[in-house]
């Protein structure tokens, strides 16, 4: 289903180029050269795809313990923020130093306020969906403040609310962007796949997901598992937050992601809460991100077109959600009747 969704996806775009007066061939073959046409053009798919991945991880831990997680936008932004704090504020001390207190600061930031979520969902019934909202909202008008007017501000080059620089050398490929966070992320995915299929953690979670009433008769507690589930998904948003701050833009842009929290969804959807899923999924975002605008330049097709391709996905994915939940009641409804 997921190679489906994506063929017919590429397939509706192509419908819309052809709309649009252009060749849908040409298009998709500057799309496909913008994101692997040369070394260069790898490693800037791949700095695409390390904060998807990330954040992909962070809605799938959710996911599997039966919880929405719309907040990794906000986890992603507030694991940069106090990442960014951290290292302009001990800039003067040596990398090897700094890195392990940014790398705790971004993780336990986006830790702490995914667990809000968390613990008001357990504690008070509060739907995740909203809380996480919200929270969004919250960091992006806080990093306003912190950026542009704040105790984060500081001056530089290119006139952009931010704060100040973060001296942590990371430069993995010369004469790319290409830093060693792409290690992070590899990690992530390994930690993802043994913290919830070799852990008696990652069973509870799982079982929790299920069926919460089940769990909770065979001596799970749900509500505690609830707000370890949203720490554990925030940690790995904020670590997308630190590197990307740490490893590309090197401070704190106001506004620096492009909404990598929200393609997580898609990413997580599409990968079907799997790590090598998600991995795929975030390499093939990634890919659309770096070659939509290769397209635009030679193709004179609009980057947006990439936009679409991913909506369809989504839809095409979240259609065959509804379809199995609504197939699996129909299956439950049948041996009742029956019995009737």
């Amino acid at each position: 289903m997921p190679v489906a969704s994506v063929v017919f996806a590429l397939a509706i775009g192509a419908i819309f180029v052809l709309l649009s007066g252009h060749d849908p061939i040409a298009a998709y073959i500057d799309l496909f050269r913008g994101a692997f046409g040369s070394p260069y053009d790898i490693t800037e798919t791949l700095i695409q795809t390390i904060p998807l991945v990330l954040a992909g991880l962070a809605v799938a831990v959710a996911f599997r313990t039966g919880l929405f997680n719309i907040g990794a936008e906000s986890q992603l932004l507030i694991g940069a923020v106090a990442a960014g704090a951290v290292g302009a504020r001990f800039a003067d001390l040596p990398g090897f130093v700094l890195f392990p207190m940014v790398l705790a600061a971004g993780i336990g930031a986006g830790a702490a306020w995914a667990a809000i979520a968390g613990y008001l969902k357990a504690a008070r019934g509060v739907n995740e969906v909203i809380t996480t909202i919200m929270q969004n909202y919250i960091v992006v008008f806080v990093m306003h403040w912190l950026l542009q007017n704040g105790p984060m501000t500081a001056p530089n080059a290119l006139g952009t609310p931010a704060s100040a620089p973060i001296i942590i050398p990371n430069e993995l490929v010369p004469l790319t962007r290409l830093h060693a966070g792409i290690f992070l992320a590899i990690a992530a995915v390994v930690v993802f796949w043994f913290l919830l299929w070799r852990t008696p953690l990652g069973y509870e979670l799982r079982a929790v997901g299920l069926g919460a009433r089940a769990a909770a008769q065979a001596g799970i507690d749900p509500r505690t598992r609830t707000v370890i589930a949203m720490a554990i998904a925030g940690g790995f948003a904020g670590l997308a937050g630190m590197i990307q701050v740490t490893g590309v833009f090197h401070r704190v842009f106001d506004g620096f992601s492009s909404g990598y929290g929200f393609d997580a969804i898609a990413v997580a959807l599409l990968g079907k809460n799997s790590p090598i899923g998600i991995a795929l999924a975030a390499l093939l975002f990634g890919a659309f991100a770096r070659g939509g605008s290769i397209m635009q330049a030679n193709a004179g097709v609009s980057a947006q077109l990439v936009s679409v391709i991913e909506a369809v996905v989504l839809f095409v994915i979240a259609a065959e959600l509804i379809v199995r939940v609504l197939t699996a009641r129909r299956r439950e409804r049948k041996p009742l009747e029956a019995i009737a």
